[in-house]
Order: structure tokens, then C-alpha cells, then sequence
């Protein structure tokens, strides 16, 4: 690298840090102490809702499961009667010992 370019780098790197020393930061805001009863409140409040959701999920998953077991068994029923009713035809046009 020539001297030219590490000067023109120091330089930038000079005027960075100046740049830099200068820019204000905004204060961040600490998080809420929670001994405060609002954080406590707003927690507990989210918690709630929380578990309304977890609840609903758990019943809609529960009638689901329900209408499956419904489908499963209607499923089984008309394979059953549908062997039955091959059997029954496959003993029908079967070719008969002579």
C-alpha cells in the first residue's frame, strides 16, 4: 500500500473517531423494575392472554382430534363393508370346480 493511501485511511480513520466523539446517543430506558405493580400487571395481564390462547388452541385441537376419530371411523366401517361386499362378489364370478 503506497504512503498516499495509509495517510488518506489515517485521515478518514481521524475524522471517524472525531465524527464519532461527537454523535449523541440516546438514553436508553431501563427495563421496568419488577417489584413495580404496573410491570407486574401488564405481566400477569400478557400471562392471561397467554393462556386464553394456549386454552382455545387446546379445545379446537380436542374437536379436531374429535372429527378425526369421526372420519376414521366412518373410513373403517366402508372399507370393511366394501371387502365384505368383494368377497361376496369375487364368491359369485368365481369359476366353479368341475
Amino acid at each position: 500500500m503506497t504512503s498516499e493511501a495509509v495517510e488518506l485511511f489515517d485521515l478518514m480513520e481521524a475524522r471517524l473517531n472525531d465524527w464519532l466523539a461527537r454523535a449523541v446517543e440516546p438514553p436508553i430506558a431501563p427495563p421496568p423494575e419488577w417489584t413495580d405493580p404496573a410491570a407486574i400487571k401488564t405481566f400477569e395481564e400478557r400471562l392471561q392472554r397467554l393462556q386464553s390462547y394456549l386454552d382455545r388452541a387446546e379445545r379446537e385441537a380436542e374437536q379436531a382430534f374429535a372429527l378425526l376419530e369421526n372420519e376414521i371411523h366412518t373410513t373403517r366401517s366402508w372399507l370393511e363393508a366394501f371387502g365384505n361386499a368383494r368377497n361376496q362378489l369375487s364368491e359369485c364370478t368365481a369359476p366353479k370346480a368341475a
